[in-house]
């Protein structure tokens, strides 16, 4: 019994040493992704228990010469939640054209809420049929550059899960 013990500590430390944590945290995509971009990248730690469809980085279309984004997907194609991230200096996506719900405040940032209709029938219990999102900046830090953040669904989804969603962004580094 005392010999497996030791086998098992002996393939421990030669597993430890031919495979450091920073080798195996090097396949996490968004520690990737951070390594090469100038702003924090944020990783969600409550995906509402939604699988990741897709993690995406794309370039930036509006400053091609910037950051590239990230864009992840949450859930399904027809029921899910898109995560975007980019630069706050030079946004990538550009701004939407909501109708504002006003601000909730997430991890102590202010952030907007808005959702998908117009006109005096679309109030905020709609949120959940015809979607919405919510966007924020995330400050700077001594090493990265602010985020700007969105957070969207297009639908079947309240707006409290996605502040939930959004509650859950941690930063990689």
């Amino acid at each position: 019994m005392r010999s497996r013990i030791q086998v098992v500590l002996v393939l421990a430390i030669l597993s430890a040493q031919l495979f450091p944590m920073s080798a195996i945290a090097a396949t996490d995509k968004y520690l990737t992704l951070q390594k090469s971009v100038g702003y924090t990248i944020y990783k969600p730690a409550n995906t509402l228990k939604l699988t990741q469809l897709d993690f995406e980085v794309r370039p930036c279309r509006l400053f091609p010469t910037k950051d590239k984004y990230l864009l992840a997907g949450f859930g399904g194609m027809d029921l899910g939640i898109a995560l975007v991230e980019t630069s706050a200096q030079f946004n990538c996506t550009g701004i939407d054209n909501l109708k504002s719900l006003g601000t909730v405040v997430i991890n102590g940032i202010k952030a907007k809420v808005g959702i998908y209709c117009s006109g005096a029938t679309c109030t905020a219990t709609k949120f959940a049929s015809v979607g919405g999102e919510i966007t924020f900046l995330a400050p700077a830090s001594k090493k990265f550059k602010a985020t700007f953040i969105r957070i969207g669904t297009q639908g079947g989804f309240t707006q409290a899960q996605l502040i939930a969603f959004a509650k859950g962004l941690q930063p990689v580094l």
